[in-house]
């Protein structure tokens, strides 16, 4: 009857554990969890992920994160990650009606539903890439910097500059186009 006492406190114990992750298998959702004094085989990492959309965050040696082992066997169970702490704290811009997405070179993605402002820091470039159009609807666009143009531009509406409106400009040489 001890044995099974201690057995089944065993499998009871390995349900739910806090470890860090020891080892990580690149671009794969597979991690070894380092939990006390023993470490896991490979397990999956729970990751928002099915045939309509896959979302990869890699993983990070030194991540706290959960076993879930639903049998008690730490072999067969998976991870649970993202849980801050001391060494991996809460983004900076972090409150009760902003969601943050802060990366690790300094870019932040933020959404703040009291404000209704999405802002994006990129320490970077920036690319989109579309096989259609891009569409922008908004009462004001404000560019700060040089814009290039590659391919025809087609205006609608009047072009002015810090002089006034370009519409009717007119060169003094008849013949520049």
């Amino acid at each position: 009857d001890r044995k099974m006492t201690a057995e089944l406190l065993r499998k009871l114990g390995n349900i739910a554990a806090v470890g860090t992750i020891s080892e990580v298998v690149e671009a794969k959702a597979l991690v070894r969890v380092t939990l006390l004094d023993r470490v896991t085989d490979l397990l999956p990492v729970l990751m928002f992920a099915n045939t309509f959309k896959k979302h990869f965050v890699p993983l990070r040696v030194g991540e706290q994160v959960i076993v879930i082992s639903p049998y008690g066997e730490a072999s067969s169970g998976f991870v649970i990650r993202g849980i801050f702490n001391r060494g991996c704290r809460e983004p900076e811009l972090a409150n009760d009606t902003t969601e943050v997405m802060e990366f690790e070179d300094g870019t932040v993605v933020l959404y703040d539903t009291k404000a209704k402002v999405l802002f994006l820091n990129c320490v970077q470039d920036i690319k989109v890439v579309a096989g259609g159009k891009i569409e922008i609807k908004c009462p004001s666009v404000s560019i700060e910097g040089n814009v290039n143009v590659i391919g025809n531009l087609k205006v609608s509406g009047t072009i002015e500059d810090v002089k006034g409106d370009l519409t009717s400009h007119n060169h003094p040489d008849a013949s520049a186009r």
